[in-house]
């Protein structure tokens, strides 16, 4: 699969996504943020269910790397991501990336340890991972890839605009949110890599593109906050 077969397919799943308003970036809540129709208490609900339902996503990267083939150039990427969601020390904020959600919690006075208590919607991640079939591994990496990582950079660019602008907050709250906008911006590239490791598996692209249209869907609920944002009670 050349580079610009894999481009061609990329752009096209994501048109059918968008199409479908399946990705994360078609979530209500994103929506409301920026046009400022919104309270800052519905945006603190929001806050709390996003982190509870996204504290423990770097399990996934950490399982990838464990079912992860012969691909040095793979290994590093994975390695290095999953040190920089564990200590930040790559961006220089040198804490755990979900604990600087902690400087957004703050701004609705939801400390550190109520936020460690809070009940996931979709419930916690084993740590222990699972098995990856060598020829599920790539379909399943670029699913990722392209349903959470590669929109989540605009995501982040976004609503951190519109919640500076709109709202108010200091940019030390919304650190969460600019550091992903810059980080996750070039991971578009990396995962069409991937998509082209996926053409290689049997079916590969038509898994991958079942996957990837299923996934976007789960994962916009997760960026919508579940929609507890919207709750008047």
């Amino acid at each position: 699969m050349t580079t610009v077969d894999t481009a061609k397919f990329v752009h096209e799943l994501d048109d059918e996504i968008r199409r479908k308003r399946l990705s994360l970036l078609d979530a209500e809540f994103l929506t409301a943020v920026e046009s400022g129709s919104v309270s800052r208490d519905q945006i603190g609900k929001w806050a709390r269910v996003f982190y509870a339902a996204t504290r423990n996503g770097r399990f996934g990267l950490g399982n990838f790397y464990a079912n992860s083939p012969e691909d040095a150039e793979l290994r590093r990427a994975l390695a290095e991501n999953l040190y920089e969601e564990e200590t930040g020390r790559i961006s220089g904020v040198n804490k755990c990336h979900m604990d600087v959600f902690f400087d957004f919690l703050a701004a609705f006075g939801v400390s550190a340890e109520e936020a460690r208590r809070l009940t996931s919607p979709v419930g916690d991640i084993p740590p222990q991972g699972r098995a990856i079939a060598a020829d599920d591994f790539y379909v399943e990496l670029a699913t990722y890839g392209l349903s959470v990582e590669t929109p989540n950079a605009e995501f982040c660019d976004r609503i951190w605009r519109a919640l500076r602008d709109n709202y108010g907050f200091h940019e030390r709250e919304l650190t969460w949110f600019s550091m992903h906008a810059a980080l996750d911006a070039d991971h578009g590239a990396e995962f069409q890599r991937y998509v082209a490791k996926a053409a290689e598996a049997p079916d590969g692209l038509g898994r991958l593109c079942q996957q990837t249209l299923a996934l976007s869907g789960a994962v916009k609920h997760v960026w919508d906050g579940f929609g507890a944002w919207c709750a008047t009670a």
